[in-house]
């Protein structure tokens, strides 16, 4: 069956992304990663082909294991849009409303400004404590964000998590001409799901070279992709960068700890 298609205004994109981003990273903290239940949303396509999309990116998430939001009342957190040029669209935000990027470090913000190819990911990160509890934003430099909890002092997992709150995947629809559906919808699940990609010398070997040009394109989600999210998203969420960087290189292969 079809997931149900939610509409999604494109004029709205920017809005529901402006929430504050963690601050700047801490050492070994954990990768980010969906920790709520996933909803998927589709905008500028047509009615049946976005339904098709959202029923291929959820039909993903559960066969990775993640949570699934009702699809009949839940509100988009993983918007694909199709739209004409993706870099343009976020270099006006940059200027419109550069809220979207204020916790981003600098060197991020101009990663993701300067990315080429036909598409382009923005996740919104938040750090919470390890039980989902929401960590406070810093505002100023005297006022420290605290969360209380209890605990014991742990040098496997950390006391905090990086969730995804939420992920916006733009695909230029000049650069989708002979895509089939699955392989938009596989690069969609890969790109909102993790905050982390590939090493450069796995990238062929990834979804995500999907819109590099010149790159063979894969038809779908490869065994790399597949062994990289089962690994990403299997057991505690703060389990420190490190130890799920080594975890991901022995399941892939790839040198993600260098």
């Amino acid at each position: 069956m079809l997931a149900r298609f939610r509409t999604i205004a494109l004029s709205g994109l920017a809005a529901a992304f402006l929430a504050a981003q963690p601050a700047q990273a801490r050492a070994d903290e954990p990768l980010p990663r969906f920790e709520d239940p996933l909803c998927p949303g589709v905008v500028g396509l047509k009615q049946d082909a976005a339904e098709t999309v959202v029923g291929m990116i959820r039909g993903n998430a559960e066969a990775l294991g993640l949570p699934l939001a009702s699809e009949q009342t839940c509100d988009a957190n993983i918007v694909v849009a199709f739209i004409d040029d993706g870099a343009d669209y976020l270099n006006r935000l940059v200027g419109q409303n550069s809220t979207l990027f204020f916790e981003m470090d600098r060197g991020e913000r101009e990663a993701l400004l300067a990315e080429t190819g036909g598409a382009r990911a923005v996740l919104r990160v938040r750090a919470r404590s390890r039980d989902g509890m929401p960590i406070p934003r810093r505002e100023n430099l005297s006022d420290i964000p605290m969360a209380e909890m209890w605990g014991a002092h742990s040098k496997i997992y950390t006391a905090t998590r990086n969730d995804i709150l939420s992920a916006l995947v733009l695909i230029d629809r000049g650069a989708v001409t002979g895509l089939s559906l699955q392989q938009l919808a596989d690069y969609a699940t890969f790109r909102a799901l993790t905050h982390r990609l590939p090493p450069a010398s796995a990238r062929s070997e990834s979804i995500v070279s999907l819109f590099d040009e010149g790159a063979e394109r894969p038809t779908g989600l490869t065994d790399f992709d597949r062994k990289f999210l089962a690994t990403l998203y299997d057991g505690l969420p703060n389990l420190p960068g490190s130890a799920r960087l080594a975890a991901l290189e022995a399941a892939t292969g790839a040198p993600f700890t260098e």
